[in-house]
């Protein structure tokens, strides 16, 4: 029988995406020998640790509609299955053997899809993400009378990928229960809920994170006095509440001037949810709308590697996460690992990871004076909202870090290769 340690073939549309981290972690503390196809490859500094040391990463490509960086509604299905046959394409050239596992995440595309070619297939386990809803959730509830029908017909069509990995997984899990509620309720009680969890190691607070005395911050040295204010995301876009964070940096400007505000992410918009900023700067847009913002006190730093990402998370006095209905982002279990006091907009998926009472603050993120009045009151007193900061970091060590997440995930991936062997 096939024990701990396995040989995982984990496939995801990008490296290391989301499934990366699982595989480093269970490389090198679990010594798995991981096989990683992807198609795209992010720069060499987000790269986990044991690429090369027993973590093997090959890239695919693929053709036809995954080519396009956007397709219409009807090619939405068309496009998954290149990108699931770009994956098979060099599965059968290098067939790489023996493999226990198949672990696939299609972020909507279907990498994993035909992954299984082997006579014996081994198990297939699935990370689902997001089930699209037709007219609710993320941006679609600010969808107006303008927006075109295609949209509508595009959201309703982008399940399809999603059902076809139910319908092949051995075990489909997903982060939240907000996630799982989404799919349809005759698929729900076969997704399990197990968060993957974030790094605790990278991203903790060390000591007072410099509070009181000088910080050096992306390369500039701060006063002990100056207050941070942080907003993280994979793109510096609506979804994620960019647009609300704008704002509330220029009153914040306004009311002190010991206020820096800090944007980490890509300022192009890569996500076809919000198609009237697609593939276009939406931060360079938007900022050309807020003259009276002052830039030396608006840093923009790009996206950015981890590193740097939890230097800044360390430094901030409040975290800002105003984003729409969507999966809780990763971005925001970091901030509360790093000890950082969190703003969040009061959204479902939020809900399930801060309680205003008690490890974070959550408020209506459409009302931009009381966002502005709770920013406020949190950074004139930094002191008195310190105990919602060290909750949140100890919610994180004991519910999200990585070394409490996956190595339930990896039991269950035991459990199941040991299944699957037992019916052979």
């Amino acid at each position: 029988m096939a024990q701990d340690p396995l040989h995982v073939l984990w496939i995801e549309p990008g490296f290391p995406g989301r499934l990366g981290g699982l595989a480093d972690w269970l490389t090198r503390k679990r010594g798995y020998r991981s096989t990683f196809y992807c198609h795209t490859l992010s720069p060499r500094s987000h790269w986990p640790t044991s690429v090369g040391q027993g973590l093997e990463v090959v890239t695919f490509g693929v053709g036809g509609a995954a080519r396009d960086p956007a397709v219409a509604w009807t090619r939405t299905l068309e496009r998954g299955l290149c990108y699931a046959y770009g994956c098979l394409e060099v599965l059968e050239q290098n067939r790489p053997r023996p493999i226990d596992l198949i672990v696939g995440r299609s972020a909507g595309l279907g990498s994993s899809l035909f992954a299984p070619v082997y006579a014996a297939a081994p198990p297939v386990a699935n990370l689902l993400d997001y089930y699209y809803a037709p007219r609710a959730n993320d941006l679609a509830d600010e969808a107006g009378p303008e927006t075109p029908l295609s949209y509508t017909l595009w959201r309703r069509s982008m399940g399809a990928i999603d059902l076809l990995d139910l319908e092949q997984a051995d075990l489909a899990w997903t982060p939240t229960d907000w996630q799982r509620g989404l799919y349809p309720a005759e698929y729900q009680a076969s997704i399990e809920v197990l968060c993957d969890g974030v790094d605790d190691g990278l991203f903790r607070r060390l000591l007072d994170g410099g509070r009181g005395r000088s910080r050096t911050l992306a390369g500039r040295t701060l006063a002990g006095s100056t207050r941070v204010v942080t907003f993280v995301s994979r793109f510096l876009d609506r979804l994620r509440g960019f647009d609300r964070f704008l704002r509330l940096a220029a009153g914040l400007q306004q009311a002190r001037q010991d206020v820096v505000c800090v944007a980490i992410g890509d300022p192009v918009v890569r996500r076809g949810l919000d198609v009237s900023s697609f593939n276009q700067n939406y931060a360079a847009g938007l900022l050309s709308l807020h003259a009276e913002l002052d830039r030396d006190r608006f840093w923009m730093l790009g996206a950015c590697d981890p590193a740097t990402t939890a230097e800044v998370l360390r430094a901030s006095d409040l975290h800002v996460a105003l984003g729409r209905s969507y999966p809780v982002s990763r971005s925001l279990l970091e901030a509360m690992s790093s000890g950082c006091v969190i703003l969040a907009s009061d959204v479902e998926p939020h809900r399930e990871v801060i309680d205003s009472a008690r490890n974070g603050i959550l408020v209506n993120a459409a009302d931009e004076s009381a966002v502005l009045s709770f920013a406020l009151r949190i950074l004139a007193d930094p002191a008195a909202f310190a105990p919602l900061a060290r909750e949140a970091e100890e919610d994180v060590r004991e519910r999200y870090a990585r070394s409490v997440c996956v190595p339930r995930l990896a039991e269950r991936f035991s459990k199941l290769v040991l299944a699957r062997e037992g019916r052979r």
